[in-house]
């Protein structure tokens, strides 16, 4: 076991403590909070830093033994869009800096380790003040300012994230990626040495996401589920597509889970009259955002998950489907989407939703190979843990020190 470390743990703009799938809360949130808990429970102190945007959220969280949450300022106390956000840097910084060194010195952190941009270009000067390693990990890496698609990655929201993330990709200590896809981004986008980022692949709590002890029928009926942020980058309305083009026999049904983002609040509204306009409308369910418990209960009840981004660094959702005995079809070109599948899943290289719906279609009918996927897939989800992931953090930290 590595000694026990002080790991300040930063999230500017989302916290680690909101619900996956609202507003701009995604799998980032889901592994900062869960590699804190796994760190925690290996003897570690970790304090997460985020913004408020509640004015009566408490100063101090505590979590759970060894984690607490801290409020910090960073402009008004109320929620901001990620387009917004980069007015919260500076004063975020001010009050992070303020925090840290107001503490005595031997309660200062051993290591800062900031997840996205934003937290990143606030906490690395605080870093370097205080004279603590600074370890950057970023989730989604901005698409190249000259791309034309969505398949580069997410579009850059403000005009500072590229020059940010190039700061701290090339600033910080060492660079934590998520997948060898990310790694790879990083490095070719950033110019940062290869050996200057290293890859820790979040786990799955297969104890919360896992089959259900009375498994229904789930061919009887079908259901595909969605569970992502409502916005382009995820293409949801490529899951409408695919429901759509699957034969009136197989009478499936969508659910999509996931609410959104303060930057498209007409995308739901867009995606209703899309429904419509399909003639699908009546058998989709626009379900919202969901909390732990309620998206593994989607899982449980869904007969597989369709993973339609555009672009992800991992893809974390697949791995909790996966859990779940919930058997995924995806797109091959989605970042580190094919290091997250096993092989009960379905990589396709294609976008077209006759392809899709060929595919979901031909596992569909045939029962026995739908329950071997079913097996393959939480047999591939077994072998990925947060105490693996937390471990070889923890090792990533001793080794600055």
């Amino acid at each position: 076991m590595s000694p026990s470390l002080r790991i300040a743990v930063v999230s500017l703009h989302t916290s680690p403590l909101e619900s996956p799938g609202g507003a701009d809360a995604g799998g980032m949130n889901v592994v900062v909070l869960e590699q804190s808990l796994a760190l925690a429970r290996a003897g570690h102190q970790v304090e997460m830093f985020t913004r408020r945007s509640d004015a009566q959220a408490p100063a101090t969280v505590e979590v759970a033994p060894g984690v607490r949450l801290h409020h910090l300022a960073g402009g008004p106390p109320a929620p901001l869009a990620k387009s917004l956000m980069e007015q919260a840097i500076a004063p975020f910084a001010e009050d992070l800096r303020a925090h840290l060194q107001a503490l005595p010195a031997g309660d200062r952190p051993d290591v800062i380790h900031s997840h996205h941009w934003f937290s990143g270009v606030a906490a690395l000067p605080v870093a370097r003040d205080l004279g603590v390693p600074h370890v950057q990990s970023f989730h989604s890496v901005a698409a190249p300012q000259e791309a034309t698609g969505l398949d580069a990655g997410e579009p850059a929201e403000s005009s500072g994230r590229i020059p940010g993330e190039r700061q701290v990709a090339q600033e910080s200590d060492l660079v934590v990626a998520v997948s060898a896809a990310e790694a790879r981004t990083i490095a070719e986008r950033y110019g940062v040495p290869r050996e200057e980022v290293r890859i820790v692949r979040p786990g799955v709590d297969v104890e919360r996401f896992r089959p259900a002890d009375e498994p229904a029928d789930r061919l009887a009926r079908p259901t595909l589920l969605f569970a992502a942020r409502l916005q382009p980058l995820k293409a949801p309305e490529l899951a409408l597509d695919v429901l759509a083009r699957l034969a009136p026999q197989i009478d499936a049904r969508l659910v999509l889970t996931g609410g959104v983002s303060e930057d498209f609040q007409d995308y739901r509204r867009e995606l209703e009259e899309h429904a419509a306009q399909l003639g699908v409308a009546d058998r989709v369910e626009l379900a919202g955002s969901q909390d732990r418990a309620g998206l593994a209960a989607r899982m449980q009840q869904a007969s597989v998950l369709l993973l339609t981004s555009w672009s992800e660094t991992f893809g974390l959702v697949a791995l909790e489907a996966q859990a779940s005995g919930t058997p995924v079809v995806a797109w091959r070109c989605a970042g580190g989407v094919q290091e997250a599948i096993g092989a009960g899943g379905l990589v396709l290289g294609s976008r077209d939703p006759d392809v899709w719906a060929e595919a979901v279609a031909s596992l569909l009918s045939d029962p026995q190979r739908y329950a071997r996927a079913c097996t393959q897939s939480r047999d591939f989800a077994l072998e990925r843990t947060w105490t693996a992931s937390a471990q070889a953090l923890a090792e990533i930290y001793g080794g600055l020190r």
